[in-house]
């Protein structure tokens, strides 16, 4: 089923902090980052497997780098 996407959180500077993948309102419920207002939350990409979702988060997360390991932006640890 295609029914997974995959989301950014914005800082108030329009930078992603945060990349991740769900399905139904998974980008909206409290997780391991705090959840930004729903106009700071943007859809990269919709209608996807879990597996093309998966791939699409893996790829946007290597684009953007990981603060933890010091390669960029993001506060994903994974």
């Amino acid at each position: 089923m295609n029914n997974y996407y995959v989301y950014h959180y914005l800082r108030e500077d329009g930078t992603p902090y945060y990349v991740g993948k769900g399905k139904a309102d998974r980008a909206y419920k409290p997780h391991n980052v705090p959840v930004p207002p729903a106009d700071r939350i943007i859809f990269v990409a919709r209608d996807l497997t879990e597996s093309q979702a998966l791939q699409l988060e893996i790829e946007n997360i290597a684009f953007y780098g990981r603060k933890d390991n010091n390669t960029g932006i993001l506060r994903n640890l994974t």
